[in-house]
């Protein structure tokens, strides 16, 4: 049986800390390099990004890798880059590996992934839109912030639930991290939506998905993704999530989940208990830090890390409150 042609799409803008890494993970796959290709799809880079990606594509030459195109995408944004490189796609393409350029793959990665799809189809007779796969941390030393963010991300009451969860074996999901996807299913339902700057996985999933795409998360091989490790990232991160998550609520309404209210539903039921003169009103506010407190408490436990005690909590607490305020920046204002 012939091998799957597979295109690896990464968008990228000044990532010269990691794109090196990134890059020779892929060109030391062990899948064959004749039936793999690499689309950097560049957003205006001013460091030295450019740099390293023609260093690269040389190396890969030289070394019988993978073929390396360099991409130049002028809207700077990911849905944007990755629809010119499906664009840029050869006819004979099977399937497309969405990666980032701030992470990096096991040798065996491609080869484990496109087998386990096969095998996922063949399971269910029919095909899947994609699937995607775990998401570890760098395998690198980082402070208390990077340790503390790391675990509230992997957390259920962090962002645990999504793309960051710790799940095992393979099922179906609606929101599959670093998703291998069938080309033929992207195609099928016009790629990725400009509009969503961010996020705009999950808006291509639920597309998929309507339209008869199936997409699964498998855990036969994991990304290692470098996180966010500072408080100012955190608090951003938390923003822009809970701004973009709005504005998929607005165009699709089925995608409600509630408990992403919760912060907002509490504070509100605070406020009442309050003007009612309700003496037991602290009651909301102390079941909320008990609930994040033990969620400190396990993870330090389960990662053996004291510090985890005060942190958990504090990214959680700030997540929790930034995430709301970008839900309600959401409902405000439109993107800019």
């Amino acid at each position: 049986m012939e091998t799957p042609f597979v295109v690896t799409a990464i968008p990228c803008l000044n990532e010269e800390r990691t794109i090196e890494r990134c890059l020779k993970s892929l060109i030391k796959q062990d899948y064959p390099a004749d039936s793999h290709a690499i689309h950097v799809i560049d957003g205006g880079s001013t460091d030295s990004t450019l740099n390293i990606v023609e260093n690269m594509m040389a190396y890969s030459d030289e070394n019988n890798g993978p073929k390396i195109h360099l991409l130049n995408n002028p809207e700077k944004y990911s849905p944007q880059a990755r629809n010119l490189s499906l664009e840029a796609c050869p006819e004979k393409c099977e399937f497309i590996f969405e990666m980032s350029a701030h992470a990096w793959v096991a040798k065996d990665h491609l080869r484990l992934r496109i087998n386990d799809l096969i095998e996922i189809e063949d399971e269910i007779e029919g095909k899947v839109g994609g699937v995607g796969c775990r998401v570890s941390a760098a395998e690198e030393e980082i402070k208390f912030a990077g340790r503390s963010i790391e675990a509230a991300l992997t957390n259920r009451l962090g962002a645990g639930g999504g793309q960051f969860a710790r799940f095992v074996g393979r099922a179906p999901s609606k929101i599959p991290p670093f998703t291998l996807y069938r080309k033929e299913a992207v195609e099928s339902i016009g790629g990725w939506d400009p509009y969503f700057r961010t996020t705009q996985d999950s808006d291509l999933n639920l597309r998929l998905n309507q339209a008869g795409w199936p997409t699964w998360r498998s855990d036969v091989s994991c990304v290692q993704q470098v996180k966010r490790k500072s408080v100012r990232s955190w608090i951003r991160f938390g923003h822009r999530y809970g701004f973009w998550r709005m504005q998929h609520l607005k165009r699709s309404p089925s995608r409600l989940n509630i408990a992403e209210f919760a912060p907002w539903i509490g504070v509100i039921a605070t406020i009442i208990l309050i003007l009612l003169g309700i003496e037991y009103w602290w009651i909301l506010a102390a079941l909320y830090a008990i609930s994040i407190i033990s969620s400190g408490v396990i993870e330090t436990i389960q990662r053996r890390d004291l510090t985890l005690v005060i942190g958990v909590p504090m990214m959680l607490m700030i997540l929790h409150t930034t995430f709301s305020i970008g839900l309600l920046d959401g409902i405000l204002r439109k993107p800019r």
